[in-house]
């Protein structure tokens, strides 16, 4: 779950859930159609932790749909304790959309037969969500949420109209992920998105240190136990 902060004067955001998403690091999207990152697909709950080290960089994903997947992107900036967000604007890119929207904003040449809906900017600002599992926060940003008429190829393409560097992060999906191997990652996704946003991570080491400490506490009671037994 995600909790809405509690400053005054921003507007809250209802409905906002981070929870159950997949953490993805250092991907290597491409800067075209052709070369951009894959995922296996668009329904299950990721979150893209990106980053723009160069101006004028373009950042590509890209996923195989069928007809009728529901394309859901929403845009966060990262409350960073030394600044460095930036807030890009992205865009859905596939066949035959529900409808198609501001075009001409796109950094690269559009497929013919293909349509693409870009985020509106941001026009009022809301209030951070926080992350109950890594109590980091986040700025919500624009949202796309629509439907694929057709099967194909589906992008997702982030840039920044204004060549400023910076980190960001994208929510994609709407399904939780629900095998064990996601539940047995949470502390190492903990680590690494709390490592991510330059956040402290001793309270991991101070658990890590407690259950090492308490493990020890047993073992040795154990032995004593069996050598009790032993002398009797």
């Amino acid at each position: 779950m995600t909790e809405v902060g509690t400053e005054a004067g921003p507007r809250p955001v209802p409905g906002v859930d981070l929870a159950g998403s997949v953490p993805i690091f250092g991907s290597c999207p491409g800067s075209q159609l052709v070369d951009g990152a894959s995922f296996a697909d668009f329904s299950r709950k990721r979150l893209i932790f990106g980053a723009f080290t160069r101006l004028g960089e373009t950042h590509v994903y890209r996923v195989d749909c069928k007809a009728g997947d529901r394309l859901r992107a929403q845009m966060f900036a990262p409350v960073l304790p030394r600044g460095g967000s930036v807030v890009p604007t992205f865009a859905i890119v596939a066949r035959s959309l529900p409808y198609s929207a501001d075009t001409e904003k796109l950094p690269l040449e559009l497929p013919q037969g293909y349509s693409a809906i870009v985020a509106p900017p941001p026009s009022e600002l809301l209030q951070p969500v926080k992350d109950v599992l890594t109590r980091v926060r986040y700025y919500p940003g624009p949202l796309i949420d629509t439907r694929t008429l057709v099967g194909g190829r589906c992008y997702l393409v982030v840039w920044t109209p204004h060549n400023r560097m910076g980190k960001y992060v994208v929510s994609i999906g709407h399904r939780w992920h629900v095998r064990w191997s996601y539940w047995a990652q949470l502390p190492l996704y903990w680590w690494r998105i709390r490592g991510w946003f330059g956040l402290s991570r001793a309270a991991a080491l101070y658990v890590l240190a407690g259950a090492v400490l308490i493990a020890l506490a047993v073992a040795a009671m154990l032995r004593r136990g069996a050598g009790g037994g032993q002398n009797r």
